[in-house]
């Protein structure tokens, strides 16, 4: 049953805190922690004021299903690697403010999200967005610094254009919305491809995908065209 007051006497020497599914905080202030690596603060009662008050030296961050936040900004956490917000309240402002540092983000289960940019984020090598409510516009904006997407469950992807993303090694698309055109348009250098349980393609063409080194489309309605 930690505190915030507790909390705000943290020693500066610290690296990494786990306030995981910690109820009793909302409102403390670690701007004074300078070493702080690594934060798991995931299925607390943590606010957006606190979230901009963490300290700059911060590289990873949890706040998987943290449902008091939703307009945050971290942009000045120039050294953030990685952050997790699935099953937030998260919104297409705050990952529209993402710091340019960011390698790794995951979005699953956000049902805020709709239309964010993250053009700007030239670094990033890995996006999940599982179950989200993310859509074309927001995909077709991806960095093409992505090797790694998930948008597994998402129903309202449709015509996605992936083709920008030269350096895409891998693509999850688990029973979504995805069509053949869009497939048509994936980028050459992608090798793993899972299309399990997609209802929406059938005859695709990726005769282009000459590095591609396995593909998943079990019970989706693909046909001979397709394979062959």
């Amino acid at each position: 049953r930690i505190t915030d007051a507790v909390i705000n006497n943290f020693p500066e020497s610290l690296e990494i805190i786990n306030l995981n599914s910690c109820q009793n905080i909302s409102a403390f202030n670690i701007n004074h922690l300078v070493n702080l690596k690594e934060i798991n603060c995931g299925r607390s009662r943590i606010t957006d004021a606190v979230i901009n008050n963490f300290p700059e030296s911060l590289e990873i961050i949890n706040l998987n299903s943290c449902q008091n936040i939703s307009a945050f900004n971290i942009n000045r956490l120039v050294n953030l690697k990685e952050i997790h917000c699935g099953g937030s309240r998260i919104t297409d402002t705050v990952i529209n403010n993402f710091p340019e540092s960011l390698k790794i983000i995951d979005i699953s289960w956000c049902q805020n999200i709709l239309a964010f940019n993250i053009n700007h984020l030239v670094n990033l090598k890995k996006i999940s967005c599982v179950e989200s409510r993310i859509t074309d516009a927001a995909i077709n904006n991806f960095p093409k610094s992505l090797k790694i997407i998930d948008i597994s469950s998402c129903q309202n992807i449709s015509n996605i254009n992936l083709k920008h993303l030269i350096n895409l090694k891998e693509i999850e698309c688990i029973k979504s919305s995805i069509t053949d055109s869009a497939i048509n348009n994936f980028p050459g250098s992608l090798e793993i491809i899972n299309l399990n349980g997609c209802e929406n393609i059938s005859a695709f063409n990726i005769n282009h995908l000459v590095n591609l080194k396995q593909i998943g489309s079990g019970g989706s309605p693909i046909t001979d065209a397709a394979i062959n």
